[in-house]
């Protein structure tokens, strides 16, 4: 009767995947049977068996007990942990199927650019109650896939440089990955930059004279946008960029200046001053991105940023499974599968529960809320992973 149930919500979850999930597991080669007693042999069985692992944060070995006393096959934690190591690209081809930012995001919408959002987030390991690690992402956003993931202890800094870089990609970042050395590092590879404007950080030109930026940009009334060719000093070069700023309304700079306050306390004069706008560095060529388009790029990403923490309360996503690297990629697209999985079933129509509607990229804020919380403690040793290929 217990298998039957499990059946039965697995049916009704199912429901949910893309309608090509079976044909999809073929065709990354997920349930190939070598040997005859092979024990997954189809797409359900083996995201059951993921989906359990990563969904309720069991260990290897506890997720294989548990599944076997509902009636699943009987594997070894070995075998399921290959399983793991495999799937990423299956994972990642459901989750590119399921999100509802990758039309928004594909190149031709972008002045021909790949739009790559670059962030940190602060994770624990297993036990941990604080954190003990900090995951550097660096996700393709138009098909969902992460052309690179690097674990590192909770001083790892968020730098442009983890990444490598190719023409044609557009590096889209808040404001801790706006440093000339980063930056410079974009560039050489033939990329550009969109990144949040840092106070004091990069040395900006008009002119050939150092540019004071918050009087550049005190003349605008809320709802304007100011775009200023500058140079940007980077570490042996100059290079030229364009300064964005918008000036928000009287109520989203407050909601702003709260959130400062929270982060760091008493604010500068400077700080507070800044609080007034949306402030912009690109490199991207006014021909390929007005000021317009890069406003709306940058909501975009955070757009995504507050997804990512939604799926982070909800589906543990600040939760390494294990200190196994080869599986880690795994499970971050089986915790994105999750979240929006969550997010199709809690968008059935109910007179108790209305479907939840996401704002449209025109109408969300400019302001942007800080990605990556600050309650940390050094636990973890410094962990990589390398760059995995991104899919054609």
């Amino acid at each position: 009767m217990g298998q039957v149930n499990v059946l039965s919500n697995w049916r009704t979850i199912a429901s949910f995947l893309p309608p090509e999930y079976e044909a999809l597991a073929i065709e990354h080669q997920q349930v190939e049977t070598k040997f005859g007693n092979a024990k997954i042999r189809d797409a359900d069985t083996l995201l059951r068996f993921i989906l359990v692992h990563a969904g309720a944060d069991l260990p290897l070995r506890q997720t294989v007990a548990v599944m076997a006393e509902a009636g699943e096959p009987s594997l070894s934690p070995m075998r399921l942990h290959k399983k793991m190591a495999r799937a990423a690209p299956y994972l990642r081809s459901l989750v590119e199927r399921m999100v509802g930012w990758c039309d928004e995001a594909t190149p031709e919408h972008w002045g021909g650019y790949v739009f790559c959002a670059v962030d940190a987030r602060v994770v624990c390991g297993p036990g941990g109650v604080g954190t003990d690690a900090r995951m550097h992402t660096n996700l393709c956003i138009a098909d969902v896939s992460l052309s690179a993931c690097e674990v590192t202890d909770e001083t790892g800094g968020e730098t442009f440089t983890r990444f490598s870089w190719e023409p044609g990609e557009l590096a889209v970042a808040d404001r801790a990955y706006f440093t000339p050395r980063g930056i410079a590092h974009v560039l050489d590879a033939g990329a550009d930059v969109l990144v949040r404007y840092r106070l004091d950080s990069v040395e900006l030109r008009f002119g050939g004279v150092t540019l004071d930026v918050l009087s550049a940009v005190a003349h605008l009334d809320v709802g304007d946008t100011l775009d200023l060719d500058v140079e940007a000093k980077l570490p042996s070069r100059m290079t030229s960029g364009r300064l964005i700023a918008y000036r928000l309304t009287d109520d989203a700079v407050e909601r702003a200046r709260e959130r400062l306050r929270r982060e760091r306390g008493t604010l500068s004069p400077r700080v507070f001053e800044a609080a007034k706008y949306v402030l912009l560095f690109t490199t991207a060529p006014r021909a390929r991105l007005d000021a317009e388009r890069c406003l709306q790029g940058y909501r975009l990403r955070w757009q995504i940023e507050l997804q990512f923490k939604r799926w982070k309360s909800l589906c543990g996503f600040d939760q390494l499974p294990n200190y196994r690297d080869d599986t880690t990629l795994a499970w971050l697209y089986a915790k994105l599968l999750l979240g929006a999985l969550l997010d199709r079933m809690a968008s059935i129509p109910s007179e108790l529960s209305p479907p939840h509607h996401h704002a449209p990229i025109a109408d969300v804020e400019t302001h942007v809320v800080r990605p990556v919380e600050d309650d940390q403690h050094p636990l973890a040793a410094p962990r990589r992973r390398s760059a995995t290929p991104r899919a054609a």
